[in-house]
C-alpha cells in the first residue's frame, strides 16, 4: 500500500464503531485525521464494520453521522483522495455481505465487474473458498464451477447479468433465475420438426426445447391477434358511446388504431427477443392488461397530436412525458389532470380506481402550437419566480403584458395566464463588481440591537461599509433599506408604507456570501411576523436528508416559528422535515404515522400562513425532493417585495466616491496581509508545537499557565511575556498549573482548569513577575469577583481548595443526552477533568436505582435537556431523577455535587 499523503484526512474527525484493524486507524492519523472519543455532531465520519453494533444505529438515527467501512480509509489512500462515502455505507447498498469470486470471464469483464460490486458493499476475491457467497461465471464447466455444485447451499452460482441487472432494477435480484444452467447456447435453437413427435408409448414424452419453443410461439401469436381485436373493438364501441369525447374524425380514430397496434407490436417483440423470455413470461389476457394497454395508449394519445413523420425522421415516443411537459400543450389552467392521463373514451374497466377527467380535458390535445394573446406556461413554480438570474447582466426582460381571455373549440372562455411579477436588485445596465455589492445601499438597523447587541451592530457596519453600503444612525428618506428582525417596530411600518426594502440578517449574510445583491429569495430572508408568542410553541421537529448549510438553515426556520428542534425521533415528533424520501427516519415516520413534511411547510409558517398546520396535511406539502425547494413563493408576500420592483441605481457621485476608495482599502490589505505572512508565523507555529506537547507540560516543573477572558492580543503579549520568564504557555485547560482571568467567567477553560490548578490570578500577577524578573508570590494576586461569585453562589477560593483535596465526580458515572448544550463533547472534558467518567452509552433504568454510596446518593446520573425528556419516559416512570447541565458546570464552579437545584422537573 502506498504512503498516506500528509493531509489527505485533514478534514476528518473520525469515531470507531466495534472492532476496527489497527492499521486503518493508523492509516487515518497518518493522513493528518482525528479521533473523537465520543459520539457527537463534532464527528464527521464514523467508521464501522459491524451494522449490528448499538452507537451504530446511533450514529445513523440520532445524529445522521455518515458512516463508512473500514474499506473506505484503504481505497482512499490507494486512490490519493477521499472517495464517495455513499459507496461505503455498511448498509443500505445492493451487495452488502457479497464475497465473489469470478470465474471463466474475459480480464475486462472481471474487471468491470470487480468495480460494480466493490462500490456498492460487495468483495471480490480470486480464490474460491469457504469465504465465497457467490461464483460468478459465464460457463457451465470449469473446476471452480464444478466445485460450486457441490457446496451450492453456501455458495450461489449466477451469471454476469446478476450483477448487472441488480444495479439496474437498485436491489439484489433471486440468484435462482441466473443460474449458468438457464443458459442456452445459440446451436440449442434450430428448426422446429415438422410433425409432432409420436405419442404411442404408454407414458407421454419428455417435450423437447424445440417443442416448447414452438408452443411459446404460437401462444404468442394468438394472444397478439386476441389484444389487438379486443383493444380495437373496445375503442370503437365507446368512442361511439362517450359524452364529451375526443375529436371523432377519421384521422384521430386512424391513430388510435396505429398506437394500439404499435404498443401490442412493441411489447410482444420485446417479449419474444428478452433476454430472460421463459414459456411463463406470456401472461393471458385480463383485466389488469386491458388496464396496462390502456393507459400506455392513452398517453401516447395526450401527448401526441396529429402531425406528419418527416421522411428521414424517426418518430418520438410521447408516452414518458408528462401532461405539462410537452411544448405544443401549454397547461390550462384550473384544470386538474389525471395522474395517469387516461381519456374519458377508455371503459369503465380500464378506468377502475382512477379519477375521472374533466369533460374538456381532451380539448387540451388539438391546442396549436401557439395561441393568439397567451403567454407560454410551464408551471407555477415558473409563474411565481422573483427574479430571473438565467437572464446576462445588463439585461432586462420584457414588462409583463395583458393577456386576453382566448376562446376554445367549444365556446368556453379559458382564464388568462398569470402574470409574473418582476423584482430587481441593482439595475442590470449597472455592472457593479462583486466586491461592492451593497454600492448604493443605505441600511438603517432596528430591533437587532436588543438581540444581537450594540459591539455586534457596530461589526455589521463595518462590513457593509467594507462592501460599499452605508448604515445611518436614523430613519431618513435616503435609507434603501431596512435591516429588521420582526415586523413588530413603527420603523418596519413607516418603512413598507415608503416602499423601502426590508430584510433580515439572514438576507445579508447570503447576499455577502453570493457577492450580488438579488431580491430576498428565501422565508427567512423577511422579517417575522411573529412576536413573543410564536404558533409552534407546543411542536418538537428532527430534521433528515439535509446537510450542511441547509440542514442549519432548516434548524433557523425551525427556530423562527417557536418549535423545538430534535436531533432524533420518537413518536412525540409533530413532523419530520424531510429532504427526500428516503432514510430511517422517513420509514420510521411512516410507520408511525408521523407527518413527514417539506421545506415549503416550514417556509409558509415563517412567512404567516397558519394554514400548513390543518390536519390533514395539504398534498403540496408531501412533494420530497423537489430542486430549489427553499425558494421563497413572493406571491405570499406581494406587500413585503413593493421595495424590489424599481431596480436601484446607482449615481455617479456614488461611483465616484466608493470605487476609488475600495480599490485602495484593498491594495492595503493584501499588503499588510502580505507582511504580517512574512513577518512572525513560522516562530509562532513551531513554538507552538514544542509547548503543546503533554509529555513536556505533565513534567514541567517551571509554571503551566493558561489564560481566558482576555483579548486575543492581550493573551499574545501575556504569553510571550510568560515564555521570557521562563513558563510555559498552554491552550490545554487539563495541564494548567495556573489559570490567569480578569473575573469570574464561565468559560470552558475555566470550567475544566478549575478542577486541576492550583492557582487562579489575574494578569497583575504577570505584570509584577515581569517587574521583578521571575514569578512573585501568588497570594496577593488571587483571582476575587465579589459581584459574580455571589451570582453563582460560590466562593471561588473555598472551591479551589476543595477540588485539590478530592475530585468531584470521583466513582460517579454521567451519561449526557443527545441534545444538551453545551455539547455532550464539551461537558465529557469538564467531567473528566472532575474525576467522573462519560458513559458512551446510556445504561440500564435498574443502573440508576442500584448504582449508589454508602450515604445513598445516585452515582449514576443522566444529563439531559427538556427536548430530550421523552427519550427517558422509563426514567421518569420510575420516578429516577435526570438533571439538566448545570449539574455539571455550576456544580464545578462551586465544587459541590447538588441533587437537588438542577433536577428537571417533569410533572
Amino acid at each position: 500500500m502506498p504512503e498516506v499523503q500528509a493531509e489527505l484526512f485533514k478534514d476528518v474527525t473520525y469515531y470507531i464503531v466495534g472492532d476496527i484493524d489497527t492499521k486503518v486507524i493508523d492509516l487515518l492519523n497518518d493522513g493528518g485525521a482525528k479521533k473523537d472519543s465520543y459520539l457527537s455532531e463534532m464527528v464527521s465520519h464514523v467508521i464501522a464494520d459491524d451494522c449490528t453494533q448499538n452507537e451504530y444505529s446511533e450514529a445513523k438515527e440520532l445524529f445522521e453521522l455518515p458512516v463508512v467501512t473500514s474499506d473506505w480509509v484503504k481505497l482512499s489512500v490507494l486512490c490519493q483522495k477521499q472517495l464517495d462515502l455513499k459507496l461505503f455505507s455498511p448498509d443500505d447498498v445492493i451487495f452488502s455481505g457479497v464475497v465473489a469470486c469470478c470465474s471463466q470471464l474475459k480480464q475486462e469483464d472481471t474487471n468491470a465487474l470487480w468495480a460494480m460490486l466493490t462500490t456498492n458493499g460487495g468483495k471480490c476475491q480470486q480464490t474460491l473458498n469457504k469465504q465465497c457467497t457467490h461464483l460468478i461465471t459465464g460457463d457451465k464447466q470449469g473446476a471452480k464451477f464444478e466445485e460450486a455444485l457441490k457446496h451450492e447451499d453456501i455458495i450461489k452460482i449466477v451469471c454476469p447479468d446478476w450483477v448487472t441487472d441488480s444495479l439496474e432494477k437498485k436491489a439484489r435480484q433471486d440468484e435462482s433465475l441466473y443460474h449458468p444452467k438457464l443458459l442456452r447456447a445459440p446451436t440449442d435453437i434450430t428448426t422446429p420438426p415438422s410433425s409432432p413427435p409420436p405419442t404411442t408409448t404408454s407414458t407421454p414424452p419428455e417435450p423437447t426445447p424445440m417443442d416448447i419453443e414452438q408452443q411459446e410461439e404460437q401462444a404468442k401469436q394468438q394472444a397478439k391477434q386476441k389484444l389487438k381485436a379486443q383493444a380495437l373493438q373496445q375503442h370503437g364501441r365507446i368512442h361511439q358511446k362517450q359524452e364529451v369525447s375526443v375529436s371523432r374524425s377519421p384521422a384521430n380514430q386512424v391513430i388510435a388504431q396505429q398506437l394500439a397496434a404499435a404498443v401490442l407490436e412493441k411489447r410482444l417483440a420485446a417479449e419474444e427477443g428478452g433476454p430472460k423470455a421463459r414459456p411463463s413470461a406470456v401472461s393471458p389476457v385480463t383485466a389488469n392488461a386491458k388496464q396496462a394497454l390502456a393507459q400506455m395508449v392513452s398517453s401516447r394519445l395526450q401527448g401526441t397530436r396529429p402531425r406528419q413523420k418527416s421522411p428521414g425522421r424517426q418518430a418520438v415516443p410521447h408516452a414518458s412525458r408528462s401532461p405539462g411537459a410537452n411544448p405544443l400543450m401549454p397547461p390550462m389552467p384550473n384544470m386538474q389532470m389525471p395522474p395517469l392521463g387516461l381519456p374519458s373514451f377508455l371503459p369503465p374497466e380500464m378506468q377502475r380506481g382512477m379519477p375521472r377527467p374533466l369533460r374538456n380535458i381532451t380539448n387540451r390535445a388539438e391546442l396549436p402550437q401557439t395561441m393568439p394573446g397567451m403567454m407560454p406556461a410551464s408551471n407555477k413554480a415558473n409563474q411565481r419566480m422573483p427574479y430571473s438570474p438565467a437572464l446576462p447582466p445588463g439585461h432586462r426582460p420584457p414588462p409583463p403584458r395583458y393577456v386576453p381571455p382566448s376562446v376554445g373549440q367549444q365556446g368556453q372562455i379559458r382564464p388568462p395566464m398569470s402574470m409574473t411579477a418582476s423584482y430587481w436588485g441593482h439595475d442590470p445596465s449597472d455592472n457593479i463588481p462583486p466586491e461592492m455589492c451593497l454600492l448604493g445601499c443605505v441600511f438603517y438597523i432596528t430591533d437587532y440591537i436588543k438581540i444581537v447587541g450594540q459591539p455586534k451592530i457596530d461589526n455589521w457596519k463595518k462590513v457593509i461599509e467594507q462592501y460599499g453600503g452605508q448604515v445611518d444612525t436614523a430613519y431618513s428618506n435616503r435609507v434603501t433599506h431596512l435591516l429588521c428582525a420582526t415586523q413588530h417596530t413603527d420603523v418596519f411600518h413607516i418603512a413598507l408604507k415608503d416602499q423601502r426594502r426590508v430584510v433580515t440578517a439572514f438576507w445579508l449574510n447570503d447576499v455577502l456570501f453570493k457577492k450580488k445583491m438579488l431580491p430576498p429569495w428565501q422565508a427567512l430572508h423577511l422579517p417575522i411576523i411573529y412576536g413573543e408568542n410564536k404558533p409552534c410553541n407546543n411542536q418538537l421537529l428532527c430534521v433528515t436528508n439535509f446537510d450542511g448549510e441547509e440542514r442549519l438553515r432548516v434548524k433557523q426556520m425551525i427556530t423562527a416559528i417557536g418549535a423545538r428542534y430534535t436531533g432524533y425521533m420518537t413518536h412525540g415528533n409533530s413532523a419530520v422535515i424531510c429532504g427526500r424520501p428516503d432514510g430511517k427516519k422517513y420509514e420510521k415516520a411512516s410507520e408511525w404515522k408521523v407527518p413527514v413534511v417539506n421545506v415549503q411547510w416550514l417556509s409558509d409558517l415563517v412567512l404567516g400562513h397558519l394554514d400548513a398546520l390543518k390536519l390533514p396535511v395539504n398534498p403540496k406539502y408531501r412533494i420530497l425532493g423537489q430542486q430549489d425547494q427553499f425558494n421563497l413563493d413572493t406571491s405570499k408576500v406581494p406587500h413585503l417585495m413593493v421595495g424590489w420592483h424599481v431596480p436601484l441605481k446607482i449615481q455617479k457621485e456614488t461611483w465616484k466616491k466608493f470605487i476609488p476608495n475600495q480599490k485602495a482599502k484593498l491594495a492595503q490589505q493584501s499588503q499588510e496581509n502580505e507582511m504580517h505572512k512574512d513577518s512572525s508565523e513560522p516562530a509562532q507555529k513551531k513554538q507552538k508545537l514544542s509547548i503543546e506537547d503533554p509529555s513536556v507540560l505533565q513534567t514541567a516543573t517551571q509554571p503551566v499557565i493558561i489564560f481566558t477572558g482576555f483579548p486575543k492580543g492581550q493573551v499574545r503579549k501575556y504569553q510571550m511575556l510568560v515564555s521570557q520568564l521562563g513558563g510555559i504557555p498552554t491552550e490545554n485547560p487539563r495541564l494548567c498549573t495556573h489559570l490567569v482571568a480578569p473575573v469570574l467567567s464561565r468559560t470552558m477553560k475555566f470550567f475544566v482548569a478549575i478542577n486541576v490548578c492550583k492557582h487562579i490570578v489575574t494578569g497583575d500577577w504577570i505584570e509584577a513577575s515581569v517587574t521583578q524578573g521571575t514569578f512573585v508570590d501568588e497570594t496577593q494576586y488571587r483571582l476575587r469577583d465579589p459581584t459574580t461569585e455571589k451570582a453563582m453562589n460560590c466562593v471561588l477560593e473555598d472551591s479551589l481548595k476543595r477540588a485539590q483535596t478530592k475530585k468531584l465526580f470521583e466513582g460517579m458515572s454521567l451519561y449526557i443526552s443527545p441534545s444538551v448544550s453545551p455539547p455532550a463533547s464539551d461537558l465529557e472534558k469538564v467531567v473528566e477533568a472532575a474525576g467522573g467518567e462519560v458513559l458512551k452509552q446510556r445504561p440500564p433504568t435498574q443502573t440508576f436505582n442500584t448504582h449508589r454510596d454508602e450515604n445513598g446518593n445516585m452515582k449514576t446520573v443522566m444529563i439531559t435537556c427538556e427536548n430530550d425528556v421523552m427519550l427517558y419516559k422509563d426514567l421518569i416512570a420510575k420516578d429516577i431523577p435526570i438533571f439538566n447541565a448545570e449539574f455539571i458546570l455550576s456544580g464545578v464552579m462551586r465544587q459541590t455535587v447538588d441533587f437537588k437545584s438542577y433536577q428537571i422537573d417533569v410533572h
